[in-house]
């Protein structure tokens, strides 16, 4: 099993849309790797703002920018794709990246996906979805990611490396807090820092929606059943690159009491666990 650990040689690509890839990317350069996000049309500014710290090693390589896209694919060691809304990654602009033509250097593919197991869903989560939060995950699209997930494991398979699939309910969450506590997340004046920053990872698709409390629950800033962290999803997508265990399987991210991130060594610890 490959892993593709932190380091100046190492490029990490992220592809998506909305908060989660923009917080995606901006943790990867953290963590130490080089890393591209691609920019989808007329988003640059707002990308730009939400990452809010230029010293980062991270460039932004526009959609429209063909050969450049190109040349970073070749170089590139993984590919994160995650989608903040409960859309799913276009097909091809997925063969496009993960073309065995010019992806030569890929060891790994990670893609964030959904909770499809339909455990806990139903009326009141759908009822939630329309009355409270358009962001509920309420299932409705579980046919469109399983196809997804056979795509990124398709393709991951023909540039010859592995796949991770990380499982996330209702996101929720994303940005560093007040002073800023973490400034490792987004830029704080673009949407409230939730306060359940704990986490709990669960291997396969196990972890089930909120169930007839949902209404209840879809702004809740606790921790709820249904609900992942932003922060914690991110986190998972770029720490698993690090660990051969999480090569070629699937894992959900739920969420935990707490007022803190998890440290690098409860992050191992729970990932090890898979």
């Amino acid at each position: 099993m490959a892993v593709v650990l932190p380091s100046e040689s190492s490029t990490v690509g992220i592809v998506g849309r909305g908060f989660i890839s923009v917080l995606s990317a901006k943790l990867s350069a953290i963590a130490g790797y080089k890393t591209w996000l691609l920019v989808p049309p007329g988003q640059r500014d707002i990308i730009v703002s939400l990452i809010d710290d230029d010293s980062l090693n991270l460039e932004l390589v526009e959609a429209t920018d063909s050969d450049r896209v190109d040349s970073f694919v070749a170089e590139t060691d993984a590919v994160i794709i995650a989608v903040d809304d409960d859309s799913t990654m276009n097909e091809g602009v997925i063969e496009y990246v993960l073309n065995p033509a010019t992806a030569k250097n890929l060891k790994r593919v990670v893609a964030m996906s959904r909770n499809l197991n339909g455990a806990n869903m139903g009326f009141f989560v759908k009822a939630s979805k329309i009355s409270a939060n358009g962001e509920v995950w309420d299932n409705s699209k579980a046919d469109d990611y399983k196809k997804f997930e056979d795509v990124i494991k398709k393709q991951a398979s023909a540039v010859g490396g592995e796949y991770t699939i990380v499982r996330a309910g209702t996101l929720k969450g994303g940005a560093c807090g007040e002073d800023p506590l973490f400034p490792q997340y987004l830029a704080s004046k673009f949407y409230e820092m939730t306060k359940k920053e704990g986490v709990k990872l669960a291997k396969g698709d196990v972890l089930p929606g909120p169930g007839n409390k949902a209404i209840f629950t879809a702004t809740a800033s606790n921790a709820c059943p249904g609900d992942s962290g932003r922060c914690n999803v991110a986190e998972a997508l770029v720490r698993s690159l690090s660990f051969e265990n999480t090569a070629n399987m699937d894992f959900g991210v739920g969420t935990e009491d707490g007022r803190e991130p998890p440290s690098d060594e409860e992050w191992q610890t729970k990932l090890e666990s898979l």
